[in-house]
């Protein structure tokens, strides 16, 4: 009986091995099978094929949720997949804080449009202990909000980290009119082109930038060599650097061309043109014998002389046409065939050339954007009633409300009439501030010692005017209560630094002004030649310089996003349209003196 008893026990403990080796055997097969499955998955998304990876590793991913490199390949494959709601369930179910996770939710916020979001989780990456991929995506994505955020000299540094896992092969193997290295180049430029100088000395006292980007900063500091001389020394001290194709001394400045300067040198705008050569010539003259060859058209009173100007010009085979002056020949010009060199025209036009002006319009739009960047959203604007200050009007308009801001009134004022008041008043809003006034008197029934206010939705007054309007007009504001408010104009309202007794009456205006004629003591130092011999027509004199000195530049500021050069008319930069702009300094009347602003 002891016998069967114990048959018995050692086959149910058989029977249990038996079992047990079963299921050991099966576990091995499913987690084989699974080992499997995340395998193929993990190949899957390597390869980039991202639907067939979530289909491997959604259940491999279910299984266990805290595995890392599964977790964080399926959660990119459904970003790729543009599947953001599943992105959005993975990390709602997961507890894991990783940096590579940062990095998506990063780029899901950039997706919507939150750039600010997207930089806090950036935050949270420890960029160094992630794989390069991910690094490049992190810099990317810094790169792009930094820039969205107007915080460029953050973009460029990002740039520049991203640029340094570009390699020759990335150029090589890239197809035609896409290279990505300078792509990522052209970004680093166009960020640092806007930082200002003063920022980018403070990066430069930074020690822990590496020496690739030291030589960024350095090159956007001497703003890539456009004065023609001071890219020399950085040239020495930095060969082989990235940033020496963006170089104007790397443009081939030294050939020689021959321009052809369409200019009215005869009738009524011969003052203007003569003024607008001599300036072209004293810059020509400074080269010596690198100067371009510079060939004068006269195209007349009324542009009667254009048409033989313009093809005679094209025969002789120049490099480039500068002009014409004047609206007449541009009007003809607009009618012609296209030209087939390049060409700068000195006036505004719909033609598809290049346009270097000195455009009331131009000033009128800066007006709009220095009012805005000083606080003021509520304008008024009071302008001389005739159609350039129509047109004035209608620039500085459309600028002020494209920037958010909110044109309360406008109005517009006969020079001759002298007498504003009616006006004033009605603009003002004192007739409505002496009506409540009054029926508040009545209503009380009590004599009131009520003080008539101008309206209180103003923040500012924009004024198209000319010093003889303007010293009719800043008084009479004064007079009406309007002291306290900011006027702001163009340089057409100033009339030199020596009228002490006529600027009085311009008290407290804010206006444009050019380099030369604001900076002549410091530019005195800096020019080639002898300003104080420079007596009249200041403006058209520099207007001539600087449009000699963009012959040289043009390739080089059409390949540099942002690329300007400090000039006497202004810091010129050409925008995406082939246009060029004036940035222009400002400065404000006080006590019959002029006072240098800041930008």
């Amino acid at each position: 009986m002891l016998k069967m008893l114990k048959y018995f026990i050692l086959m149910a403990w058989l029977l249990v091995l038996l079992q047990a080796c079963s299921n050991n055997q099966q576990n091995n097969q499913n987690r084989g099978a699974d080992d499997a499955t995340r395998t193929a998955g993990l190949y899957q998304y390597h390869q980039q094929n991202y639907y067939a990876a979530t289909q491997e590793l959604m259940s491999v991913w279910q299984q266990d949720p805290q595995d890392h490199e599964v977790m964080v390949a399926l959660m990119d494959s459904w970003l790729q997949l543009d599947e953001e709601t599943r992105v959005w369930q993975m990390l709602n179910q997961t507890a894991m804080v990783k940096d590579e996770v940062a990095i998506m939710v990063g780029e899901l916020s950039q997706r919507n449009g939150q750039c600010e979001n997207a930089m806090q989780s950036l935050q949270q990456v420890g960029i160094e202990f992630i794989p390069e991929p991910w690094q490049q995506r992190h810099w990317q994505l810094q790169a792009s909000c930094a820039a969205q955020l107007n915080e460029h000299l953050d973009a460029a540094v990002a740039w520049i980290k991203l640029s340094t896992f570009m390699t020759e092969t990335d150029t090589a193997t890239a197809e035609v009119g896409n290279n990505p290295v300078l792509d990522i180049h052209r970004n680093i430029v166009e960020n640092l082109i806007r930082v200002s100088d003063e920022d980018l000395r403070t990066a430069l006292a930074n020690l822990d930038h590496e020496a690739i980007t030291l030589g960024w900063l350095e090159a956007a500091y001497v703003n890539f060599g456009a004065d023609g001389v001071s890219g020399d020394d950085w040239l020495d001290r930095w060969q082989d650097h990235p940033a020496s194709a963006f170089f104007l001394n790397s443009q081939n400045i030294s050939i020689r061309q021959k321009v052809a300067v369409l200019l009215p040198l005869s009738g009524r705008f011969q003052a203007v043109a003569k003024a607008f050569q001599t300036g072209m010539l004293t810059a020509a003259a400074a080269e010596y014998v690198e100067a371009n060859e510079l060939i004068f058209y006269d195209t007349g009173s009324q542009g009667e002389n254009l048409s033989a100007a313009w093809y005679s010009a094209q025969e002789q085979g120049v490099d480039m046409v500068i002009g014409p002056l004047d609206k007449t020949s541009i009007e003809m010009i607009e009618a012609m065939p296209a030209a087939t060199m390049p060409v700068i025209l000195l006036n505004q036009s719909e033609a598809p050339y290049h346009q270097f002006t000195l455009s009331p319009e131009g000033e009128a739009e800066q007006a709009a954007e220095k009012m805005y960047r000083d606080g003021h959203r509520q304008v008024l604007i009071m302008a001389v009633n005739e159609p350039w200050g129509e047109r004035l009007t209608k620039a500085f308009a459309q600028k002020f409300v494209d920037l958010g801001g909110d044109v309360i009134n406008n109005a517009y004022f006969l020079e001759s009439q002298n007498d504003y008041s009616a006006q004033l008043r009605q603009i003002l809003g004192l007739v409505e501030s002496q009506l409540r006034a009054k029926n508040l008197q009545s209503f009380l029934k009590i004599n009131l010692d009520a003080e008539v206010v101008v309206r209180p939705d103003v923040d500012a007054i924009f004024l198209a005017a000319r010093p003889s309007f303007a010293r009719l007009m800043i008084p009479q504001l004064k007079f009406h209560h309007a002291s306290q408010i900011p006027v702001y104009s163009t340089s057409h309202v100033f009339e030199g630094l020596n009228n002490t007794q006529h600027n009085r009456d311009l008290q407290g205006v804010r206006f444009a002004i050019s380099p030369i004629e604001l900076q002549a003591d410091r530019l005195t130092e800096l020019l080639p030649f002898d300003l104080d011999a420079v007596r009249h027509d200041k403006k058209l004199f520099a207007f001539g310089y600087d449009t000699y000195h963009l012959i040289d530049r043009l390739e080089w500021m059409s390949q540099v996003n942002f690329g300007s050069i400090n000039g006497l008319t202004g810091r010129v930069n050409m925008d995406f349209d082939g246009r060029f702009y004036r940035g222009l300094l400002w400065a404000q009347y006080d006590n019959g003196s002029v006072h240098a602003l800041s930008p």
